[in-house]
């Protein structure tokens, strides 16, 4: 099992931002030998079927050179123009042969981890004192359980290669002393047979292997990606945040809400519906100012009582309508004006207000 420098040992598994910062560091569950695999099936039959294009434009470069060599003078200018055109006739003959195979290599990669550039793989986390310190790097490379591991895998890839490759050649031991006497136009064709065997038969062994080593690939990835039981917390604190510092800022912001609508309650506020104790709705409306009625304030339990309180101390009216003042408080955010459907009972409400206000003021006038 996976252990630290300090020996904890690595018992979870990687979670998914552990998992993202290795993608942006370029570590991945990826084999090689799939991408070898693919160069040697792929790649190598691209080549096999492109020859006899190289064939035909070598025939024909030849031709045009040698049918002007009687006539061609040897000056700088003319050495030159003869090399930039060889330059050229390879790279137009060669060029594309490599972009196809190098299209197969990336494709083998993408199929295997996505498209993704790593853009902390040369930044973060450079560690400058292995980079001076060339004896640490050579011993993890020689003296270390995987580099052993991957000694004994290649030697192994080695053997059963070499053991085809060799198996193939044998059953064509005669082929090579045979040729002298064949037509020259059966040479090609006796060639292509024993390359395309190659090919196929040592590409479909790679495969196998290839596909082996994708599971082992994966399995150390998980494992080197594991961590200790203090990661995943210090990971879920730095993510999460502190859970006191995280109680302490909703504290805050429930005491600077408390605030904002008392001071709304103060100012703005025509009438407060009750439950009568459980629930509060504080209301705003100004006829021919305002659409509808906004809710400017609500609590429940705590806050509610606190509401009719500073209710209360400021002369603002309060009716206890319990169905009202629930509607009011599961329906309308504070600074929100009141749904359609609770018109009808909030303008009863309002006249009643208006209406008790009214006599108010008549009984002050008639004093």
């Amino acid at each position: 099992m996976a252990e630290t420098p300090e020996g904890r040992e690595k018992t979870e598994p990687a979670t998914p931002r552990r998992i993202s910062e290795a993608r942006q560091r370029g570590q991945v569950a990826k084999s090689l030998d799939i991408t070898t695999a693919v160069m040697i099936i792929l790649g190598g039959l691209a080549t096999l079927l492109y020859i006899s294009v190289i064939v035909r434009n070598l025939q024909g470069y030849f031709n045009r050179s040698l049918s002007d060599s009687f006539v061609i003078q040897i000056t700088s200018q003319e050495v030159a123009r003869i090399f930039s055109n060889a330059i050229f006739f390879l790279a137009q003959t060669i060029l594309p042969l490599l972009a196809l195979i190098y299209f197969f290599v990336l494709t083998s990669e993408i199929a295997q981890v996505g498209f993704h550039l790593a853009t902390k793989k040369f930044t973060k986390g450079l560690n400058f004192r292995s980079i001076f310190n060339p004896l640490g790097g050579l011993k993890r490379m020689f003296f270390s359980g995987r580099a052993y591991f991957e000694l004994v895998k290649s030697l192994a890839k080695l053997i059963i290669l070499g053991w085809v490759v060799y198996s193939i050649l044998e059953k064509h031991l005669t082929w090579d002393l045979s040729l002298i006497e064949k037509p020259i136009w059966e040479i090609p064709e006796i060639m292509f047979k024993v390359t395309f065997e190659l090919i196929t038969k040592v590409g479909a062994i790679y495969v196998l292997i290839a596909i082996a080593d994708m599971f082992y690939q994966k399995r150390r990835y998980k494992e080197d990606l594991k961590m200790t039981k203090e990661e995943v917390k210090e990971e879920a604190r730095q993510s999460e945040g502190d859970p006191m510092v995280k109680a302490r800022i909703r504290g805050l912001m429930r005491q600077r809400l408390r605030k904002i609508i008392m001071k709304n309650l103060e100012k703005r506020a025509d009438v407060v519906v009750t439950n009568p104790t459980h629930f509060a709705v504080a209301l705003e409306y100004k006829p021919y100012k305002m659409n509808a009625p906004v809710v400017v304030a609500k609590g429940v339990d705590f806050l509610a009582l606190k509401i009719r309180e500073i209710a209360e101390e400021n002369g603002i009216p309060i009716v206890e309508e319990p169905p009202l003042a629930q509607a009011l408080y599961y329906s309308v955010e504070v600074e929100e004006e009141i749904p359609e459907f609770l018109f009808k009972a909030v303008a009863q409400v309002l006249a009643y207000v208006y209406y008790v206000n009214e006599s108010q003021n008549n009984l002050r006038s008639n004093k």
